[in-house]
């Protein structure tokens, strides 16, 4: 290694502290050579100094508080939908929405500081003018306008601050979902114009509709035909007052078609807004719209292929959605006629004694959620007129009941369903029936009559009399109505034939017997019926027969115990003081001759 003269050496190093000392003043960089903030990225410029190792603060400080964020971070929206972007930021701040790459470039300028929104519209981007699709700021609009919606696509969000980008995000566009129709039916007394605009943003009030249709394609004429359509990105194309397809439309078509008109015939047409028979419920805020179609003008046919039609939304050329008309939602509906049934639920006649609620039913082919008004009316001396309402179920049916306790007896009233007269009325007897009791003729065993039957309005008993008026016997307690083979327990027992009284009574005080409780009376006679009863003959005690012995020519032996009694001794006096009688002294003759014998063989 050569040696280096320490002369050389310190003449070298003092060069170099030479060169790189900083100037005590007036040698501070000129503000043209400052790098621009953005081409820098995140990187702040150099401080400018006034003295040497003094920072102007102030500057430094001002640069440090400036701020620019999305709060909500990434946002997305469906293709054709509006969208909204919040900023914040600490002074006036510029949004930029995509860039020359994407084919979309806007910036939009936001004065002073604070959080502001901007509100993007992805279907209208086609405009020339940016305020069309852009609210909230001032929008510039750096590419060519656009020749469809938004495409789908992540596009790039960023915000600047005095130059400086602040913050980044992404806005992505989705594309379009599937669009659905389903078919329900409404009750023709709703009425639509009352909750149009009634809800959020200018949304119809789709609560009351959605608590009174029920599902289903089948429509009784007179009733509504209501269509639900889940949408997706036709938020701001939706134009509640035309869905005619045009251009003022924005290619949105809603129509409901008859599918079959038949040979040589045009199918009729009913187009949404077309005509007062139609009405849209736009609810955005579930994304949806409701389309309502009154068929109280619909002609009915006779051929059931004929009243079948089919509700469709349609995306026409005019709408940028869709290349073509493009149909992109269906359902079906099959119009019939109003049909209507009455019924009592038991019976067309009613009794006092019947429950007092007289309860009728039907059937139907309107709409569930219908209401209808039943009628009882007569019009004879006592007139009146009885109301009750009553709702359709799910199933076509609905029920009604009347109270007839405070209602006239003995009359025929009309029954009827109010628009429905010629279909439902009938008519209903209200009877008023008179007490009756029928006594047939019997022989009796035992110590109860049966009475064949009892007409008891009110209540009461058959009461028992024999011929001379002396109460005999009664029923239990009976209660009003109608009774057939009624028992009358008989006081005492009566063992000759006799006719019989029976009559009805009024029951007394918590239906007790009430031995002077009036009798019914019909035209001032009392009710009552006879009729004679035999009884049968009273038993007489008769004398036990005598068992007779009867000879047979083997013997047997006697089940029956037999007394063993010692002969008389031959000359003995009989105690008895009633004198023999012929035969009975020849048996005793006999009887010795044949013992003496015996006697005399055995000697």
């Amino acid at each position: 290694m050569p040696h280096v003269p320490t002369p050389l050496v310190l003449v070298l190093a003092l060069s170099l502290l030479v060169g790189s000392a900083t100037p005590v003043s007036g040698v501070a960089p000129a503000p043209d050579r400052e790098q621009p903030a953005a081409d820098l990225g995140d990187v702040s410029p150099v401080p400018a100094t006034s003295e040497l190792g003094a920072v102007d603060t102030d500057s430094r400080q001002q640069v440090d508080d400036a701020s620019g964020a999305f709060p909500d971070g990434n946002v997305s929206v469906t293709r054709g939908d509006e969208v909204t972007i919040a900023v914040s930021h600490s002074e006036s701040a510029n949004v930029t929405i995509g860039g020359p790459e994407f084919g979309f470039h806007v910036t939009v300028e936001l004065g002073g500081g604070g959080t502001d929104e901007i509100v993007l519209d992805t279907r209208r981007t086609t405009a020339s003018d940016p305020s069309a699709f852009v609210e909230g700021g001032s929008a510039t609009l750096h590419s060519e306008p656009l020749d469809e919606p938004m495409e789908p696509e992540d596009y790039l969000l960023r915000v600047d601050v005095d130059g400086v980008e602040r913050d980044v995000s992404t806005l992505t566009v989705e594309p379009r979902g599937e669009s659905a129709a389903e078919s329900f039916r409404a009750p023709g007394a709703f009425e639509p114009d009352e909750y149009l605009g009634g809800g959020e943003d200018g949304d119809a009030n789709t609560g009351p509709l959605e608590s009174e249709m029920t599902a289903g394609g089948d429509v009784a004429r007179g009733d509504y035909a209501v269509l639900r359509i889940e949408e997706s990105g036709l938020e701001t194309a939706l134009n509640a007052s035309d869905l005619t397809g045009s251009a003022a439309a924005n290619g949105l078509k809603v129509n409901f078609t008859q599918t079959d008109p038949g040979p040589n015939n045009a199918p009729r047409e009913y187009v949404a807004t077309d005509s007062a028979a139609v009405t849209v419920f736009p609810s955005f805020a579930t994304d949806e719209f409701y389309v309502l179609w009154d068929t109280s003008d619909v002609e009915i046919e006779s051929q059931s292929e004929r009243n079948r039609y089919r509700a469709a939304l349609t995306l026409t050329d005019e709408s940028g959605l869709s290349d073509g008309a493009a149909t992109v939602a269906t359902t079906t509906f099959t119009l019939r006629r109003q049909s209507v049934s009455l019924s009592p639920v038991n019976d067309s006649v009613h009794y006092p004694w019947d429950d007092p609620t007289y309860a009728v039913e039907g059937s139907t082919t309107r709409a569930p959620n219908t209401e209808f008004e039943v009628r009882l009316r007569s019009t004879d001396p006592n007139a009146f007129l009885e109301l009750a309402d009553a709702t359709v179920d799910e199933n076509g049916n609905f029920e009604a009941a009347f109270d007839l306790s405070e209602v006239s007896r003995g009359t025929n009233a009309t029954l009827w369903v109010r628009g429905h007269f010629l279909e439902t009325a009938q008519e209903v007897y209200l009877v008023a029936p008179d007490p009756s009791v029928r006594l047939e003729n019997q022989t009796v065993e035992g110590t109860s009559v049966e009475v064949a039957s009892a007409v008891v309005p009110e209540g009461g008993f058959v009461r028992l009399e024999d011929e001379s008026g002396e109460p005999v016997g009664r029923s239990d307690y009976l209660e009003p109505g109608q009774h057939e083979n009624v028992s009358a327990e008989l006081e005492n027992v009566v063992f000759e034939t006799q006719r019989l009284r029976a009559e009805v009574v009024r029951a007394g005080e918590e239906n007790a017997y009430d031995p002077s409780a009036a009798a019914y009376r019909v035209d001032d006679a009392v009710v009552n019926d006879t009729a004679v009863v035999e009884f049968p003959e009273a038993e007489t005690e008769t004398a036990t027969p005598t068992r007779t012995a009867t000879a047979t020519g083997t013997p047997t032996a006697t089940p029956y115990p037999v007394e063993t009694r010692t002969p008389l001794q031959p000359g003995g006096t009989s105690q008895s003081s009633l004198p023999l009688s012929p035969g009975v002294a020849v048996a005793a003759v006999v009887g010795a001759a044949l013992l003496l014998a015996r006697r005399g063989e055995g000697s």
